[in-house]
């Protein structure tokens, strides 16, 4: 894992603007970075910010379940702890670097999950990075694609990765007409795995693996129970 860390979040970090929470973006706070962007990545946040506090922390008439979209979003809006950059990338090849970088910052960004702790706040943790330059067509559906393929080894590490772009076919787990990944802007996300995440486990064999080797039987039980359900 690449060890460079964010100094200083209100700054840039490589091609990804300053890093700020839901609430800074919403504020236009300029302490917080806001003016480092320009008007175009400024109103990519803004999107996000507004994805995140209306759509994912609220009920949803086609979600298929009660509660939030996210049951996650709204106490990490309170917490402070959904923070969401722009990266000035206009092609797929070059968010893979980013992204390597971003998971040592996630990794030392506080809370700070502790060895055996799984009921921490670290929990609510989470970094979106909007992608407001990828604009193409082909590219967009590359986002998809690049998602994919990390995302057995962003498991291997305790992590998990996922996307957002116009036009994203992922369902919701409970009403798969929902697209709730679907956004005007792309966008690539970093968060902690957690045993819930078994729905998002059946991609591969390696996804599989990785979920395994963090919760063990607990995870073996949920795939079971979930693989029963669908049968």
């Amino acid at each position: 894992m690449n060890k460079e860390i964010w100094k200083d979040y209100s700054q840039p970090f490589g091609t990804i603007g300053p890093l700020m929470t839901v609430g800074e973006i919403l504020e236009k706070n300029i302490d917080a970075g806001y003016n480092a962007y320009d008007e175009y990545a400024n109103a990519a946040l803004q999107k996000f910010a507004r994805y995140a506090s209306e759509f994912l922390s609220n009920p949803h008439p086609h979600l298929g379940r009660d509660g939030s979209v996210c049951p996650f979003v709204p106490e990490a809006l309170t917490k402070g702890l959904l923070r969401v950059a722009a990266s000035q990338a206009v092609a797929v090849d070059e968010i893979e670097n980013d992204l390597a970088r971003m998971l040592a910052v996630f990794s030392q960004m506080k809370p700070v999950k502790s060895f055996n702790d799984r009921t921490g706040d670290w929990i609510y943790k989470a970094i979106i990075i909007a992608l407001p330059g990828i604009q193409d067509e082909g590219e967009i559906i590359r986002i998809g694609q690049l998602q994919k393929r990390l995302k057995p080894d962003f498991i291997q590490e305790g992590f998990m990765i996922g996307e957002f772009y116009p036009g994203c076919p992922e369902p919701g787990l409970h009403n798969r007409m929902f697209r709730p990944l679907d956004t005007t802007v792309p966008a690539l996300a970093i968060r902690h795995i957690t045993k819930y995440d078994a729905p998002f486990m059946l991609d591969s064999d390696k996804c599989l693996e990785a979920y395994f080797s963090i919760f063990g039987n607990e995870g073996r039980r949920r795939i079971r129970q979930l693989l029963e359900r669908t049968a």
